[in-house]
């Protein structure tokens, strides 16, 4: 489906380090978690995470989430499930009433890297606000499978809105995988789960769409998929017809992009507007696949206002 021809090509599409203008592909990842992890010891320790190329032990500093969590009124590693990383990072709005409404985190990393504890780092602004930010644990690759991750990030919605009656509204944002696995969640039978989560906003961010591409990259060495698995999992191949209540969904996509991330997120909101939904694409200047998520932090940032205007105050 993509038009990229060679094989080296398409690798080099789905490689977002490669399309940074600011850091060159070997920093950027390290880049990246100074800015949005917790500190300590890299998340996918001994998984094969592409950023420690197998079992390193790596030492992080002090960064985004760990100051989150010192600031705000935290609880940590809640159990949705009997998995290990079947968990939720939830911080609450710093003024907090009866009701609120819930701005649900998930992470990127190519489903094979990172974790929440890595995803508080975009929490400070929204708490502030009376927003309660949860950060979503999934199983990553090769423990994970693409399947089951996605059922996993629905899981995690079904016993928020069933541990959590007061919450009042609840808003996805997702980067890159997490903006994916956010999609999906648009795609869901809520019947089988016998709740219908109140999802009123969805923002995803740098994401992929449709995962056929990835079957011819490395990628997918660890993912391990197979044509039935990545077209089961492909959102623009599952756009259902909006209903009267959809959700309103905002796809944002970088500048310094991969060509190949700025089709599928162009192409996904075409899918999107087809079938009725309220959607827009906001393409945003001088940024890269990693910065136009870090820059959550901060509060002058279009992204977060954007954010916080989509997440009103109950």
């Amino acid at each position: 489906r993509s038009p990229v021809a060679s094989p080296q090509a398409l690798e080099d599409h789905y490689s977002p380090s490669r399309w940074s203008p600011r850091l060159d592909r070997d920093t950027i990842i390290d880049a990246h978690l100074a800015v949005t992890a917790a500190g300590g010891e890299c998340a996918a320790l001994g998984e094969g995470c592409a950023r420690c190329r197998g079992p390193v032990l790596h030492r992080l500093p002090p960064a985004g989430t760990e100051r989150a969590r010192a600031s705000a009124q935290t609880l940590l590693h809640v159990p949705y499930g009997n998995g290990d990383r079947e968990k939720l990072d939830i911080y609450f709005p710093t003024d907090p009433s009866n009701t609120f409404p819930v701005l649900v985190y998930i992470h990127g990393g190519y489903w094979q890297c990172l974790s929440k504890d890595d995803s508080g780092f975009a929490a400070p602004p929204l708490v502030s606000q009376g927003v309660a930010v949860v950060a979503v644990g999934y199983d990553i690759a090769p423990k994970g499978h693409m399947d089951a991750m996605v059922l996993q990030v629905r899981r995690s919605l079904v016993f928020l809105v069933q541990r959590y009656p007061g919450i009042r509204g609840i808003y996805l944002c997702g980067h890159s995988a997490g903006a994916h696995l956010a999609a999906m969640v648009l795609s869901t039978d809520w019947t089988e789960f016998q709740v219908v989560p109140d999802i009123k906003g969805t923002v995803l961010v740098s994401g992929v769409y449709d995962l056929e591409p990835i079957l011819h990259t490395y990628v997918n060495d660890a993912l391990n998929m197979s044509r039935e698995v990545a077209q089961r999992n492909s959102p623009m191949r599952h756009v259902t017809p909006a209903v009267p209540a959809a959700c309103e969904v905002l796809v944002a996509v970088a500048q310094h992009d991969s060509p190949e991330f700025r089709r599928q997120s162009q192409e996904y909101s075409q899918a999107l507007r087809a079938a009725g939904w309220s959607v827009s694409l906001l393409d945003l200047a001088g940024v890269d696949h990693f910065d136009i998520i870090e820059k959550l932090s901060e509060d002058s940032y279009v992204l977060t206002q954007v954010s916080r205007r989509a997440v009103p105050r109950w």
